[in-house]
């Protein structure tokens, strides 16, 4: 199963963030160089806050229920490790240059890649030995579904023989 899509719909989530941010600055009376430099720190602040807690997820990423962790042989990893926050945090800035420098061309290369490889890996991905891993199946699962047994009873389902 390929993240790309939930990837990008958590960077839309984080640009959108970042947007209305940066929308709320233009109310105040301040001078255009300062707004700018305003305007980059909330585009990285946006970007690059969230991974100095070690969770390995933006506001995006966490509401798309995906993770990024270290990247492991197997294509179904068995342990979610986090890498470590200076990691997280370079790995984040690299990308926002990446998208800056490219204009932004950076997510459809991005995107080609993820597509074509099995694991869905990226530039970034590859450069710093992560992953991006699905935590659910969909969107809307509960990340910490615990069942019951009889809810397992209940999902196995019957036999003729019983």
């Amino acid at each position: 199963m390929s993240t790309f899509d939930r990837r990008l719909r958590a960077f839309s989530i984080d640009t959108s963030l970042t947007a209305v941010l940066v929308l709320f600055t233009i109310f105040f009376d301040i001078e255009a160089d300062i707004k700018t430099y305003l305007w980059f720190a909330i585009y990285f602040g946006v970007a690059l806050v969230p991974y100095l807690f070690g969770t390995g997820q933006s506001f995006g990423k966490r509401i798309q229920k995906i993770k990024i962790i270290k990247n492991t042989k197997e294509l179904v990893p068995t342990t979610l490790e986090v890498p470590n926050r200076f990691y997280l945090v370079l790995r984040e800035f690299v990308k926002c240059i990446f998208i800056i420098l490219s204009f932004g061309l950076y997510i459809f290369i991005a995107g080609i890649v993820s597509t074509n490889r099995e694991d869905g890996r990226t530039i970034h991905d590859l450069i710093f030995k992560t992953r991006v891993v699905v935590l659910t199946r969909y969107v809307t699962d509960r990340t910490e579904m615990r069942r019951t047994s009889s809810a397992e009873n209940s999902l196995k389902g019957y036999s003729h023989n019983d």
